[in-house]
């Protein structure tokens, strides 16, 4: 798709490295995964202190070359976590030959010509991110502008047990099959103007030539996953202004939301204009999703398609009594144990090294980076 940034103005990049250069909240940081420097901005809300713990927010950039740049600024995030309370983080895609793109399964070069594990990235980034922070695992989002947006559908997707809802902006899926291992909250937000990723589906304008599906045929694909009974209600209609769409009563309680808007582009609905592009006037996609991200924690991971995989890990003993140790473990998965209904009960890393004496014998599923084994406790 065409990236975003190629239409800043230059008065609008100058805003871009005032408002992250010199807030005392902000750290551009790194990491290495897969032989690579991976890059990261941090913003830490007003007040944040490490006696409590708080919401995360990943924000995934569009394609271009200024990654975190363009999206903070665009979307406002970080004045909102300053006023909710949450810590944003804004990752970066590789960069190649200037621009910074994503792979998202299906779209966008030069990332998925080079097939960049921008999911595994993602997974030790939350690693990392929750060894420095006080954040609240069982809180994480994602949200994500275009490629970005794209980003958000394939980790809900192949990394399901890190994120609690996400918040796909101006984006559609391309990672197939679509099969989590629960069915994971979704606001979308979009417009019926969106020459890039078009609403109706076709090939983009941008740079790429994609094809993207109609929004109607991939959350038909979605809400049959989660076998929601009902199907696309209109909660508010007004062709001057927008569409509300609604997926409801689902497996695991989840929801699927969407925002359309009659007006605006290939842009953040309410956020910064980037350009000579036109951006939606009817809603804050900023505001919206985060309402929406307060309804939502970690709670259910045991959905009727969930993958049960014993090629890999194996527990010893198994029943259990106090500890719980792996074979083929590698040392840098991250675990969540949960109860028999899909309720985590612990997670983090080093799972050998922890007392589980105090559970009671029963039935447990212990999900290491998307694989779930049975457990029981005797």
């Amino acid at each position: 798709m065409k990236p975003i940034s190629l239409r800043i103005t230059g008065i609008f990049l100058m805003m871009l490295f005032v408002n992250a250069g010199f807030s005392q909240s902000n750290n551009y940081d790194s990491i290495s995964f897969d032989g690579r420097w991976r890059t990261h901005m941090i913003h830490l809300p007003t007040g944040y202190t490490s006696n409590k713990k708080y919401p995360l927010v990943l924000a995934f950039h569009g394609g271009g070359p200024y990654g975190y740049l363009s999206i903070q600024s665009q979307s406002r995030l970080s004045s909102k976590a300053d006023s909710a309370g949450f810590v944003v983080v804004y990752p970066e895609g590789v960069k190649v030959l200037g621009n910074r793109t994503w792979n998202a399964g299906g779209c966008c070069a030069p990332s998925t010509t080079l097939k960049v594990n921008d999911v595994g990235y993602v997974n030790a980034l939350l690693n990392y991110l929750f060894k420095g922070n006080s954040i609240d695992t069982t809180r994480v989002y994602a949200t994500g502008f275009s490629n970005g947006a794209l980003l958000c559908y394939r980790l809900a997707n192949e990394l399901t047990s890190r994120f609690a809802a996400i918040a796909p902006v101006a984006g559609d899926l391309l990672n197939y099959p679509w099969n989590p291992s629960r069915a994971i909250p979704i606001i979308s937000f979009h417009s019926y103007q969106d020459q890039n990723i078009k609403y109706f589906g076709g090939i983009t304008t941008g740079t790429t030539g994609t094809y993207f599906p109609p929004q109607d045929s991939m959350f038909n694909i979605i809400s049959k996953n989660y076998s929601c009974v009902n199907f696309k209600d209109t909660l508010f209609h007004n062709t001057s202004k927008y569409d509300h769409f609604k997926y409801s009563n689902c497996s695991c309680n989840a929801v699927i939301e969407q925002y359309v808007s009659f007006d605006g582009e290939h842009s953040w609905p309410g956020g910064l204009s980037t350009g000579s592009i036109t951006v939606s006037k009817q809603f804050s996609a900023t505001y919206l999703m985060w309402q929406f991200f307060q309804n939502f924690t970690i709670t259910c991971n045991t959905a009727k398609n969930i993958n049960f995989n014993h090629l890999r890990f194996s527990i010893y003993p198994n029943p259990f009594d106090s500890k719980i140790n792996l074979q083929n473990a590698n040392g840098n998965e991250y675990y969540i144990l949960m109860d028999c209904l899909g309720k985590p009960i612990w997670q983090g890393e080093n799972i050998d090294k922890q007392d589980f004496s105090f559970l009671p014998n029963g039935f447990y599923l212990l999900n290491i980076n998307n694989s779930i084994i049975k457990l029981i406790k005797d």
